[in-house]
């Protein structure tokens, strides 16, 4: 199996080094210095797992070059892991590598990604996917494995099941990524859409790790986001969990992640462009269309998309 990694940031490089470590052939489309160093020096992982993988294990292609025909439809899966920012250009990319009947799935952050997959490529070929792992980047050529988490993964708008992708599944698992597959893969969307919405922007306007969410204060605030997102799932015919157990859920990131500075958080310290739009943005933009109002998650998004 051929496996396309799109966006070899800090997710995509890790993902490449942990299943480096299975048969599988891996080809990775990155940029910049950190997409040289995996050509010519391979990748070093430190924190859950400490490995320097070889540059010979995969075959890298750089976004400042153009796509050789030689990769044309040669994957069998293409997984998309760089920001959401960056979507459209990684969907084009895809659409070169992917095979006939090859996956497409994405783990940015967000709805609405999986939608345009769909159009893209025909729900047949479309995979749900997020994951819990928690990666970045000290130095080009580095991954720091932050948090050891899960890859979950599920059926779309297609009737996929754990069979028709055991192949797959089983390379993540092999990898130690530690794959889980979920009958209901929009409800899974919206779970981690939830915890997004209720924890990055917050911690990424305090300049803080998550931990901080939890004084109470601030997880109250956390949690009125995250049921305004809610309520717009729902009204969506999305069949989430009761109310109690969703706040359970964020109470128990937010401590298993306590020291982690949240991938927004991040972006603003770097002066790059967030993910709001993919995230409370689209939250407020769905309330909209449904006429439910959406206060909080309309007052973060003006916050966050007027920092400069």
């Amino acid at each position: 199996m051929r496996i396309g990694i799109v966006g070899a940031g800090s997710i995509g490089s890790l993902f490449a080094g942990c299943l480096a470590s299975t048969p599988c052939d891996l080809l990775l489309y990155g940029r910049g210095l950190h997409a040289a160093h995996l050509t010519v020096d391979g990748l070093k992982i430190s924190g859950a797992k400490e490995e320097a993988i070889s540059s010979q294990r995969w075959e890298v292609l750089l976004e400042e070059q153009d796509l050789p025909n030689s990769v044309q439809s040669s994957c069998d899966v293409v997984l998309l892991t760089g920001k959401a920012s960056a979507f459209e250009q990684h969907v084009e990319v895809a659409k070169h590598l992917l095979r006939r009947e090859g996956i497409v799935c994405t783990l940015a952050n967000g709805l609405g990604h999986e939608e345009r997959l769909v159009l893209e490529f025909g729900a047949h070929r479309v995979l749900a996917a997020t994951t819990t792992h928690g990666a970045y980047r000290p130095a080009s050529g580095n991954v720091h494995w932050a948090g050891s988490g899960e890859v979950h993964l599920g059926p779309f708008m297609h009737h996929h099941t754990e069979h028709s992708v055991q192949t797959f599944l089983k390379h993540l698992d092999d990898s130690g990524l530690q794959p889980r597959w979920e009958e209901n893969g929009r409800a899974m969307l919206w779970n981690k859409m939830l915890l997004n919405i209720a924890i990055n922007p917050i911690a990424g306007l305090l300049g803080k790790e998550n931990g901080v969410l939890l004084e109470p204060a601030l997880f109250e605030s956390a949690v009125g986001v995250l049921l305004e997102g809610s309520m717009i799932a729902r009204a969506e015919g999305v069949e989430l969990e009761d109310d109690e157990l969703l706040i359970d859920r964020l109470r128990q990131v937010l401590e298993t992640t306590s020291s982690n500075f949240c991938s927004m958080l991040q972006d603003i310290r770097s002066g790059r462009e967030t993910e709001i739009n993919s995230l409370n943005v689209e939250i407020c933009r769905r309330g909209e269309m449904l006429g439910i109002p959406t206060p909080l998650n309309q007052a973060l998004s003006s916050i966050i998309r007027h920092l400069r």
